[in-house]
């Protein structure tokens, strides 16, 4: 990453990993505030940064060793994706986990984690940038 970060000059990508988590509407603003309390979910200069998309459907069927046990069905659930990057460590990490497995409905949440490179804006560098909304004249 150090040979793309040579030609950058206004940002600088960082290893991250980004946190994929699936989630049924009794769950999502519990999990998001969960996280952000356990590890800040820090982007940059702000706090409590997390993308929820739009609701798609999780599909699963329980088999013998689940709370609802082997039905034989496949069940249809109505879910959004929460996703969110964190920095390269390991215990911040550990800390996001647990608090998704402590607060979300799920006996088995659907948590990915893959490892990504995110930015990280120098501010110095586009004070004066007319695209950016401060200099726009309108509010975020």
């Amino acid at each position: 990453m150090t040979a793309i970060n040579a030609h950058l000059s206004t940002t600088t990508l960082e290893r991250a990993w980004h946190v994929w988590v699936e989630l049924a509407d009794r769950d999502d603003a519990r999990v998001r505030e969960a996280v952000t309390k356990a590890v800040g979910l820090a982007y940059g200069s702000y706090k409590g940064v997390a993308f929820e998309g739009a609701n798609g459907t999780q599909f699963f069927q329980p088999v013998d060793g689940s709370q609802m046990g082997d039905t034989g069905e496949t069940v249809e659930m109505p879910v959004r994706i929460l996703t969110f990057t964190l920095p390269d460590d390991d215990k911040i990490v550990a800390k996001a986990i647990e608090a998704i497995r402590f607060a979300h409905s799920y006996q088995e949440p659907v948590i990915v984690l893959r490892e990504s490179y995110a930015s990280r804006a120098h501010y110095d560098t586009d004070r004066e940038n007319p695209n950016r909304w401060r200099n726009r004249a309108f509010d975020v």
